[in-house]
Formats: C-alpha cells, structure tokens, sequence
C-alpha cells in the first residue's frame, strides 16, 4: 500500500490491489465489512460523490484497510491528504 501510494496511486486504487491480492470478491469484502457493494466500488474508483459525508468515506475505508490487511490509520491519513482542497 505505502509503495503504491508512494508513486502517486490513489487510495482507491491501493484499495483494490490488496483486495485483489487476497483473492477476494467484491460481495467477499461487502460481506465481512457490512458495506454495501455499491460504497465499496466508489472507494476503488476515488468516487466520493457517492458518500453523505466524510466521515462515511472514512469509516468505509477503514474496515476495507482492515479486512485487506492494510493500516487502517495510514489508509485515513492518505484519504485526508487526496481529499485535501488543492
């Protein structure tokens, strides 16, 4: 995840390759992290058009981080920074 985000890739898109590293389907991680199918394809996309709040990003992507393996807190901390006014 670090070395992905490290060369520019969005969290969305490092989201995906631990999910796909550990061999799981989409409805897989829906299914252990109670998050609708259609909330977790908008996190893989850096589609944030989708959530009420922030604080549903956030929460969303921390129990993706958890179920794929990856720092829950560091996925929250390049989530800040991508969504960060430029």
């Amino acid at each position: 995840y670090q070395a992905l985000v490290a060369h520019g890739e969005s969290v969305g898109t490092a989201l995906l390759c631990a999910r796909l590293a550990r061999n799981l389907s989409i409805e897989d991680l829906a299914q252990r992290t109670k998050v609708g199918t259609r909330f977790l394809h908008a996190l893989e996309r850096d589609d944030f058009s989708v959530f009420v709040s922030r604080i549903y990003i956030m929460g969303f992507a921390r129990a993706y981080a958890k179920v794929v393996g990856l720092d829950g807190d560091g996925i929250i901390a390049s989530l800040r920074r991508q969504l960060a006014p430029q």
